[in-house]
């Protein structure tokens, strides 16, 4: 019989100093001390509580590869029954147990690059991860996680002259998914009350600026602006949504991108394609859709780190 497989993304961060964020990422870290440090404290010592939220850092020390297990607790009240009659009540545990939702993060050996896995959809995001750092001030830095973008793309926007037209997906999210998605931009707060008016339906959001005849120059100009502005503050919603739903599955923008004096030339800027992820494939029987077997998933972390590295290396910085 076929083995069953759950689908499952891997996202990879870099490190930088929240404080400086026109300076190069933070000087290497030993990650392994850090963690060796991290795991002989109490359990109390390895909490934060953040947007009230529960997270708890862990360390397995049966595992060689420098790791972190991130749980956050989870709030609700799951039923169990009693095959005998049928009957269904509360699960109850124990005063000092409790039920947690679990990502596994693997620390890459150069560049302050981490590959993460959820262990389902409420599993904790980059955002949790960076709070908990935060929460724990195990770095003298402010540290904030960047995704890690392909080293071609990642200056487009910001040398982009204008912007013709711009386009966002969102599907339908996953019942046990966040009711909503943070939005700072007037386009990503419009797009996100949609969303929320009409959960199960697939919202596409395209604003472009007519071609040529429909406009004079000066309006079709000015328009291109208006748009270039626009999607710069989207965009950063955008990289948001991304970090924390896998619901968004287009989201480009077609600009004038003017790159060291040369005449600006026509560019698709990809915000969900630049992003470097990798798809694996999880074995049904090492999750139970709230965490993954940690041997499973460090060992498909450090997979997709390896058929990445040289595409991480380069965006980072990091050459081989």
């Amino acid at each position: 019989m076929a083995v069953q497989n759950r689908q499952r993304t891997v996202h990879f961060y870099q490190f930088a100093d929240v404080r400086e964020p026109a300076v190069d990422p933070l000087p290497w870290q030993n990650w392994e001390r850090l963690l060796r440090r991290l795991r002989d404290l109490p359990v109390p010592d390895r909490t934060v509580e953040s947007g009230g939220e529960t997270f708890i850092g862990a360390v397995d020390p049966q595992q060689t590869a420098p790791h972190l297990l991130l749980a956050k607790v989870r709030r609700d009240h799951p039923q169990q029954i009693d095959f005998a009659d049928g009957s269904l009540s509360k699960l109850q545990l124990a005063a000092d147990k409790g039920l947690v939702e679990v990502t596994t993060v693997l620390f890459l050996p150069y560049g302050n690059v981490l590959a993460t896995m959820g262990g389902g959809m409420s599993a904790p995001r980059v955002s949790a991860i960076q709070r908990w750092f935060g929460g724990m001030a195990l770095l003298r830095e402010q540290v904030e996680l960047r995704p890690v973008v392909n080293a071609q793309s990642r200056d487009k926007l910001a040398h982009a002259q204008a912007v013709d037209s711009l386009e966002v997906r969102v599907q339908p999210e996953p019942y046990d998914s966040p009711s909503s998605l943070r939005a700072a931009s007037n386009l990503g707060s419009g797009m996100n009350r949609i969303r929320e008016e009409f959960p199960d339906m697939t919202i596409t959001l395209k604003i472009e600026v007519p071609k040529r005849g429909r406009l004079t120059p000066r309006r079709r100009s000015r328009g291109q602006r208006h748009l270039l502005d626009s999607t710069a503050a989207f965009a950063r919603d955008i990289g948001d949504w991304l970090d924390n739903t896998d619901s968004v599955d287009v989201a480009h923008a077609r600009a004038h991108v003017e790159e060291y004096g040369q005449q600006s030339k026509n560019e698709v800027i990809d915000f969900v394609s630049e992003r470097i992820t990798a798809k694996c494939q999880v074995p049904l029987g090492a999750t139970d859709g709230h965490h993954v077997d940690i041997h499973v998933a460090l060992e498909k972390l450090a997979q997709a780190s390896r058929d990445r590295e040289r595409e991480l290396r380069s965006a980072v910085g990091a050459d081989i």
